[in-house]
């Protein structure tokens, strides 16, 4: 009797080593943009660390937040007006770190990209922060729909 057996999936040659904010596994995020801009192997490498460097960064960040949600929720419930205050402006500073981060990310990506390529992505850069691409290509956005009266 024989047994059919199944093949293993070959490695992806990149780990996935986290999520973004607004986006996918980080490999589909940089494959999807290298679909639609065209890049090549030498852009393909800067966006790869720029994103790995960023997902880095992150990391330490969102570990601060998940524990600074954490005693807001507490001064919340005791009622801390003067904790809700410091920890809130705690958030609010790691917030500012945050957007850093991608901004600094996106301007690395930005950098890298031929003039042809800065054109497709036009005056948005939404594209190259992880933004809602949905497999079309940049560009204007849809039209919206009329609103009812």
């Amino acid at each position: 009797m024989t047994f059919a057996q199944t093949s293993t999936p070959a490695p992806s040659p990149r780990p996935h080593l986290g999520r973004g904010p607004g986006m996918g596994a980080p490999r589909d995020f940089e494959t999807r943009l290298a679909q639609n801009l065209g890049l090549n192997a030498q852009q393909q490498n800067t966006v790869h660390t720029a994103m790995a460097e960023s997902r880095l960064s992150m990391q330490g960040l969102r570990q601060q937040r998940q524990t600074l949600e954490g005693q807001l929720t507490a001064a919340i419930k005791s009622g801390d007006e003067t904790q809700i205050e410091k920890v809130t402006q705690q958030i609010g500073a790691l917030h500012q770190q945050e957007v850093a981060i991608h901004a600094k990310t996106t301007a690395k990506i930005y950098a890298a990209l031929s003039a042809d390529q800065k054109a497709k992505v036009g005056p948005n850069l939404e594209v190259l922060r992880g933004g809602p691409m949905g497999g079309r290509r940049p560009g204007p956005p849809p039209a919206q729909p009329a609103q009812q009266q």
